[in-house]
């Protein structure tokens, strides 16, 4: 995980990105305990996304093969053989997320994650059966900011989910 975070900055000042923010499971560890995870989620902001509606990440993977010897695999960009998945935010929930990320020590590292609210906004949103588990978890370990959480599902119609899932899940 250094290596990867140390060749992200490296992309930052080539301003290859504009910024990054770690999201996904990985995120998830800082706050709460270890969960399975294929990649890593980078979240990317990109100079040319404000002026094309259009996503072009060739930039990055031509940047990353040639500089850094990396193969692409689909989504997935190998770093220090790693999985990584290069994204950029992709709605109004996700650019706030990545608006309001915070700066963290972790392991050794500064790196900037998003928060476990935004995170735990985005699992429900999305629904997939691997984040049951993981809100499961973060239920029960109750690390969360109630009011933080209820304003961000608010602002996102996601309240009468999230009440549906947290029923189903055993939390109150």
């Amino acid at each position: 995980m250094k290596e990867i975070i140390g060749i992200l900055d490296e992309m930052l000042r080539d301003k290859v990105i504009d910024d990054y923010v770690i999201g996904g499971a990985t995120a998830l560890v800082y706050y709460s305990e270890p969960t399975f995870t294929e990649d890593i989620d980078v979240f990317i902001l990109l100079e040319q996304r404000r002026s094309s509606p259009l996503i072009d990440l060739s930039g990055v993977y031509k940047y990353l093969t040639s500089k850094r010897n990396a193969r692409v695999e689909g989504q997935y960009v190998f770093l220090a053989d790693f999985p990584v998945q290069f994204l950029v935010p992709y709605d109004e929930l996700s650019r706030d997320a990545f608006a309001n990320a915070v700066r963290v020590h972790f392991k050794g590292m500064s790196v900037k994650i998003f928060e476990l609210e935004y995170l735990m906004a985005i699992m429900i949103q999305l629904g997939k059966e691997k984040y049951r588990e993981r809100l499961r978890r973060v239920l029960v370990e109750k690390k969360y900011d109630d009011d933080r959480l209820a304003a961000i599902l608010e602002k996102y119609k996601l309240l009468p989910k999230w009440k549906s899932l947290q029923e189903s899940l055993g939390g109150s």
